[in-house]
């Protein structure tokens, strides 16, 4: 009797998520469980905002006149950095606020793969070896280096932050944020994953740096989120929807010398 009154109750849960779908649905999930489930998180941070460490380290930084290289520009917006609050959730008057604050220190350059004949973009493929031969009035040029979303599309990532850092002042910083956990997508290509001392031992091996933070933003991490398919990035859907695990490693260094 109490088997069948639980059944019933099941039931009648599931077609009732199923009406209020996506926002409710029951998911009996079978899965084996590995591990210790009794233990806490410890020895790396989880509770990051991505875009709220970006930009105290960005906004806070003393000085005027200073230079700034977002790397794989777009549009040259800035609209995560300045306008995110938080897990996608965008606030125009925040950003535009926060527009003004980074006008007021900072001289904009981007870093893009596609040429191009604006002077505020350096253009070129930051995996070549000879890049910062090709740009040597940017050698040590940056107070801040700022790459979103990036580095998992570097076919050769130690190049890359190297020549970055070449282009960083000394007590310049530069922040990355890149995926630990995030679905296959090509732009053009898409290489790599990186836990947060995998980001931080790609630039020691490349210069003398100081971790400032380091960690994970896991605010998307149960968002069903699925691809578009522009970028090869359709993933499996099963009982829980599409791709739900999703990690952003964030990491903010300082150069030395």
């Amino acid at each position: 009797m109490k088997t069948h009154l639980i059944a019933k109750i099941v039931r009648r849960l599931y077609h009732l998520g199923a009406r209020l779908k996506p926002r409710f649905r029951l998911i009996l999930d079978k899965e084996r469980k590995l591990g210790d489930f009794t233990a806490g998180v410890s020895g790396f941070s989880v509770d990051m905002n991505k875009e709220d460490v970006s930009r105290r380290h960005v906004l806070t930084r003393k000085g005027t006149g200073m230079s700034f290289l977002d790397v794989g520009a777009r549009d040259g917006e800035l609209t995560y950095l300045l306008g995110i609050r938080g897990n996608l959730s965008f606030d125009q008057q925040f950003y535009d606020q926060n527009h003004k604050d980074f006008q007021a220190k900072y001289a904009y350059y981007g870093m893009d793969l596609s040429p191009t004949t604006d002077s505020r973009v350096i253009s070129g493929d930051a995996c070549d070896p000879t890049y910062v031969e090709m740009h040597e009035s940017f050698r040590g040029f940056f107070d801040v280096i700022y790459s979103n979303n990036v580095f998992e599309h570097f076919a050769k990532p130690w190049i890359a932050a190297a020549n970055l850092t070449e282009l960083l002042r000394p007590g310049g910083i530069i922040i990355t944020i890149v995926p630990f956990s995030q679905r296959y997508h090509e732009s053009p290509g898409d290489y790599f994953r990186y836990t947060h001392k995998g980001i931080e031992a790609l630039f020691a091996s490349a210069g003398d740096f100081e971790v400032l933070e380091s960690g994970y933003d896991i605010q998307g991490r149960r968002i069903n989120w699925q691809g578009s398919g522009k970028a090869n990035d359709i993933v499996p859907v099963d009982a829980f929807g599409a791709w739900r695990e999703t990690w952003f490693a964030v990491s903010v260094l300082r150069k030395k010398s």
